[in-house]
């Protein structure tokens, strides 16, 4: 499980020193792509193993999405803050709903 985690950060970081050498656009295609990977993956995780059915799950990314937007457009917030901002506000919504 150790392992695991220490190459997860790993390959996250390569990803990271990768993104700093792209263009705008492959930035912004890689972007996408991790989007819809964490949603694919969470969904699968969420009907998949448990078996259970989400009627809220896109409704739960797209406050994630909104709240991201929103801190950068008008609080010109860092990414990485606006990315915890989106965690936090995506949880809370799950939670009063």
């Amino acid at each position: 499980m150790r392992r695991r985690l220490l190459i997860f950060i790993a390959i996250g970081f390569v990803l990271y020193l990768i993104s700093n050498q792209v263009g705008d656009y492959r930035l912004f295609q890689g972007a996408n792509l991790a989007m819809y990977t964490i949603g694919l993956a969470s969904i699968v995780l969420l009907t998949g193993f448990s078996g259970q059915v989400s009627f809220g799950h896109g409704a739960f990314m797209a406050v994630g999405g909104y709240s991201a937007a929103l801190s950068l457009a008008n609080f010109g917030t860092p990414i990485w803050f606006s990315f915890i901002a989106a965690i936090l506000f995506a949880a809370l919504f799950g939670l009063i709903f």
